[in-house]
């Protein structure tokens, strides 16, 4: 048989995820000048554009426009001028952190506060105590005159009691309140400073968003290799039965490859070194054809593929270029 196709290559897992790579990224560019593009950072360090050798890092590089440069020098200066002032400032008069304080002199503020206010009442409610129960001709000292001024004194105690209460809840609110103050002060002079320090100017772009439409690059090469090695195996598959139809001919019928047994010979091509003809064998019916080699010739060109039997020259069409029809 002749030689084939080729088996083909398997496509290389690299460039095949190089080329997608490219496909489906776009270096988009901004009507101001600015723009994005796609590249690999090269053996110096530096910005390529370009599909990224093997080995090499992928990379994006920023172009900024005339605009956005102006934009930066301007502000960049006086950025660094607020921030030094804005950090001297909060550092040197940063609020301390907040601390819990002790409430006790708030309560008893709040409690003397009200007993002074309560104490004419009490005064009073005394002295009215002491006025009925004269007129009413109970002595002091009596045991009359002491329950009454046992019972006029627990009224007393549970009205200091009560404010005792109300002053050390008040007390407490304003201990919650002071501290929620001071937290506060020191947040917002945190937050002013931190502000400060990282905040940036980010000029306005009119980029695109640089999303190409998917392109499935490596599954339409994997198909097509599919498809190429499929039709190569069909092709060695046909050629594999063709040599086997054709060296059982050539074993059954050996006598057949002889031109002493041929008739209407006519040359119709070529098949590598040899000569192509079609024909038909003495004992044909007319209108017959059939297509091969002579014997005489490919013993002069190929004669491992010749043998003699008896008086006459066979072929073997196994090792010949492969003939539809022999």
């Amino acid at each position: 048989m002749g030689k084939g196709a080729q088996k083909p290559e398997a496509p290389d897992p690299y460039q095949t995820a190089a080329t997608e790579s490219q496909f489906n990224r776009l270096d988009v560019f901004g009507p101001g000048g600015s723009g994005v593009r796609y590249g690999y950072t090269g053996e110096d360090g530096e910005f390529v554009g370009g599909v990224a050798p093997e080995g090499f890092q992928a990379a994006q590089s920023y172009i900024e426009s005339p605009f956005e440069a102006q934009i930066r020098e301007t502000l960049q200066p006086a950025s660094t001028e607020l921030v030094g002032t804005l950090v001297e400032q909060n550092l040197g008069g940063l609020p301390g952190p907040a601390r819990v304080k002790d409430f006790e002199d708030v309560a008893t503020q709040l409690y003397e506060a009200g007993y002074n206010r309560m104490q004419p009442s009490f005064e009073a409610e005394s002295d009215r105590l002491l006025s009925n129960l004269q007129a009413r001709g109970i002595p002091v000292g009596s045991e009359a005159f002491n329950e009454a001024y046992k019972a006029q004194q627990r009224s007393v105690t549970d009205a200091l009691t009560n404010l005792t209460s109300q002053a050390t809840a008040a007390a407490g609110g304003e201990q919650s309140r002071q501290f929620g103050l001071d937290a506060a002060q020191r947040s917002g002079s945190l937050n002013e400073l931190i502000s400060a320090m990282t905040g940036a100017y980010e000029a306005p772009t009119n980029l695109p968003s640089g999303q190409a439409s998917g392109v499935n690059y490596s599954g339409l090469v994997g198909q097509k290799y599919q498809s190429d090695l499929a039709a190569y195996e069909a092709d060695l598959n046909r050629r594999s039965q063709a040599a086997g139809t054709l060296g059982n001919l050539g074993g059954a019928m050996l006598m057949k490859s002889d031109r002493r047994v041929k008739t209407d010979i006519v040359q119709i091509g070529r098949r590598g070194p040899l000569n192509l003809y079609a024909y038909r064998y003495i004992w044909d019916a007319p209108g017959v054809m059939r297509m091969g080699y002579m014997a005489q010739e490919v013993l002069k060109v190929i004669p491992d593929a010749v043998r003699k039997v008896g008086a006459w020259l066979a072929v073997d069409y196994s090792k010949l270029p492969e003939v539809d029809h022999a």
